[in-house]
């Protein structure tokens, strides 16, 4: 594939993405890719591949940025704020937690919010593991002074789903 073409292949993805690419920065790019052969079609090729990648990368890098974590935003990002080692020991246990906070504060208090726990138990069960539970007591005893009593161990969480 000759450079031209690559080039016009390289533009018409750029506007297919609404961007404005200008041949010497495409050129620039190209050349500063030291890990592509800088000749021949095979060199065009691995040059196209290693563009598409990066801005493939950009794109995921800028959609994570623009999407807030359910760690760090609404309820949970303040319940966050107060231990922030717990929940990130647990990420996957964040949206559980707001679904669970979500339902205490509009369903029903405590029933509710047991039974999203309970919905929710393995990934509840993360905060309570012998690694993460230091990190996490203060969390669930200060929830507690809020009347969202929450089990202190895996056992207590099952006990209490049953």
């Amino acid at each position: 594939m000759s450079k031209f073409k690559l080039l016009t292949v390289l533009g018409a993805l750029a506007l297919a993405c609404g961007a404005e690419v200008e041949p010497s920065a495409v050129d620039a790019a190209l050349v500063a890719d030291d890990q592509c052969s800088a000749e021949g079609e095979d060199g065009a090729l691995c040059m196209l591949n290693a563009l598409q990648m990066k801005a493939a990368k950009l794109e995921v890098d800028a959609a994570a940025e623009s999407e807030p974590s359910s760690c760090t935003s609404g309820m949970v990002g303040q319940v966050r704020s107060f231990a922030p080692g717990c929940l990130d020991a647990c990420p996957q246990a964040c949206g559980p937690l707001g679904v669970a906070m979500n339902a205490y504060m509009t369903k029903g208090g405590q029933p509710a919010a047991k039974t999203a726990v309970c919905q929710y138990k393995s990934q509840f069960s993360c905060f309570l593991s012998s690694s993460v539970w230091p990190q996490c007591k203060e969390l669930v005893e200060k929830a507690a002074s809020f009347g969202f009593t929450l089990p202190h161990s895996v056992p207590q969480l099952n006990a209490g789903c049953e």
